[in-house]
């Protein structure tokens, strides 16, 4: 039986794994925009995990991944304008 919550658990292993391609390419190029979306990918699975977390009777553990993902997006961001 499939789990009522298998296309968030997806969803972050997408995105973890177009972080790790999309990082690997970008460290080759050595492009900053892609290195930024790659961070944001990282993001996205946090809150993924923060969803899920939120939907299966941990509140707590989904607010920090919340947290964490937020300030994550905030400090990728100001770090790529002030390069």
């Amino acid at each position: 039986m499939r789990s009522p919550y298998e296309k968030y658990i997806r969803i972050e292993l997408l995105a973890l794994a177009l972080a790790v391609i999309i990082g690997l390419i970008a460290i080759v190029q050595g492009y900053v925009i892609i290195i930024l979306l790659c961070v944001y990918l990282l993001a996205f699975s946090m809150f993924c995990e923060g969803f899920l977390h939120l939907n299966t009777n941990k509140p707590i553990d989904g607010i920090k991944q919340f947290v964490k993902a937020g300030m994550l997006m905030v400090l990728a961001t100001i770090l790529f304008f002030l390069m």
